[in-house]
């Protein structure tokens, strides 16, 4: 796939929604730790993660990416958005690679997992919220 055909162009304010959206996923992962539901709870963090590299994208350069492979947005951050550093990209490919394993594979996630991918996720939103934020002011 050509680079063009993985972006689609995305209103600026749309970003806020998409943040808005990963603020709730970690919410809800927070309720699903609290009752001990750790796979959710996972799986809610990489949700989290991937609404957050949504907005940052759209904050900072109007565009969301339109692959099927959540992979390729790590790479459209590392071109279309300046302060997506290192530790941005361990934190969101940390939440990526165990995707399919936790939503296809039935994988069992354990409680320190969990508690670990919600913290990625938590980092990676804070980072998106600073992007989004400078962004739009």
């Amino acid at each position: 796939m050509r680079r063009s055909d993985m972006v689609r162009e995305a209103p600026r304010c749309d970003a806020g929604k998409a943040l808005s959206l990963a603020r709730e996923l970690i919410v809800s992962g927070d309720t699903a730790m609290a009752v001990g539901h750790w796979r959710v709870a996972g799986l809610n963090a990489v949700h989290a993660g991937i609404s957050a590299a949504d907005a940052a994208l759209i904050g900072a350069a109007g565009v969301r990416s339109a692959s099927q492979d959540h992979g390729t947005v790590s790479e459209l951050l590392g071109s279309r958005v300046p302060e997506f550093k290192i530790a941005q990209k361990r934190q969101l490919n940390g939440l990526l690679k165990v995707k399919n394993a936790i939503a296809y594979e039935q994988r069992p996630v354990t409680e320190v997992e969990a508690r670990v991918m919600l913290d990625q996720a938590r980092r990676f939103v804070e980072w998106a919220s600073g992007v989004v934020d400078r962004s739009l002011s």
